[in-house]
């Protein structure tokens, strides 16, 4: 899935876009979301009304912007170019409407492909029917055979937008209790319930539905600091810190020798006697004693 949404916006590398956390309400640690999702789908209607793109070929970037970029490994520098520049340019955008299902399966749901499929389908074909009676309380039988019960639907579930942990409400399975289903919409007028209806107002009150992004040390050819640049935005991609606090994780990448080369131990090579009256060594085989006094 996070190949899929890097496709749609043009953007190389297998770390998951900001987009993509948001609307499967992940934490952005790709070790925590990976250890308790199994699998992921969607479900939606894309209704796009204009798209901007930049048409200039070879994109160049200011001069100022060149100028910014620190030449050595400062967190700092590096941290404010990318707060006030970004990580990648971008390229185009869609405007529009869209309505989309999210289905986030934990490890603990025992459920099928399959059966996660059908599920999905009888969620869409509730939420994206264009019957007015199914804004209604109801029922829903689901397709899938291995479902063991059928539960009264709650029409408030599908005609508003946002998370639902362990729904009591929709279609039920053995299992279901371990699956997360996330509404969402961008654009037109989401006070409008029923889907067809709703469609019919994203003309009006049109939104950005979609992006393409080009990145910015693409840009940067013959640049002094590059490299240093392209390692921090990497990093901050992969880990994705609070922006504020971005300055303080560079830091610690730069290398470090956290234990002393043994020639450098403080004290390592053995001292003169300071003290006239008694010296010995704890690891020598003699005990001087003084016989001035």
């Amino acid at each position: 899935m996070v190949e899929y949404f890097n496709k749609k916006a043009n953007v190389s590398g297998g770390f998951a876009l900001g987009s993509f956390n948001s609307v499967f309400s992940f934490t952005g640690s790709t070790n925590i979301d990976a250890a308790t999702t199994k699998m992921l789908s969607m479900d939606g209607f894309y209704i796009p009304l204009a798209k901007l793109q930049l048409t200039r070929s070879p994109l160049v970037l200011q001069e100022k912007v060149k100028r910014a970029v620190p030449t050595s490994w400062d967190p700092s520098s590096l941290a404010c170019f990318i707060e006030n520049f970004g990580t990648h340019v971008v390229t185009s955008v869609t405007i529009g409407g869209k309505d989309v299902i999210y289905i986030k399966q934990h490890h603990s749901s025992p459920l099928s492909t399959m059966e996660i499929k059908n599920y999905v389908q009888d969620i869409g074909n509730q939420r994206f029917s264009d019957k007015e009676s199914h804004t209604s309380s109801g029922q829903i039988k689901l397709k899938d055979k291995a479902s063991s019960t059928i539960c009264g639907l709650d029409p408030g579930l599908f005609n508003s937008q946002g998370i639902y942990p362990q729904p009591s409400n929709a279609p039920c399975l053995n299992g279901k209790e371990d699956v997360t289903v996330i509404f969402r919409r961008r654009g037109g007028d989401d006070l409008e319930q029923n889907h067809t209806q709703w469609a019919k107002t994203v003309r009006s009150s049109p939104d950005v539905i979609e992006m393409t992004f080009y990145p910015i040390t693409a840009l940067l050819d013959g640049v002094a600091g590059k490299e240093h640049l392209t390692r921090a935005i990497s990093l901050y991609l992969e880990y994705k810190p609070p922006v504020e606090e971005l300055r303080y994780f560079l830091e610690f990448q730069i290398p470090r020798i956290w234990a002393p080369v043994q020639d450098k131990i403080p004290g390592h090579q053995r001292k003169e006697p300071v003290c006239p009256y008694l010296q010995f060594s704890m690891m020598g085989q003699k005990l001087y004693v003084s016989q001035e006094q």
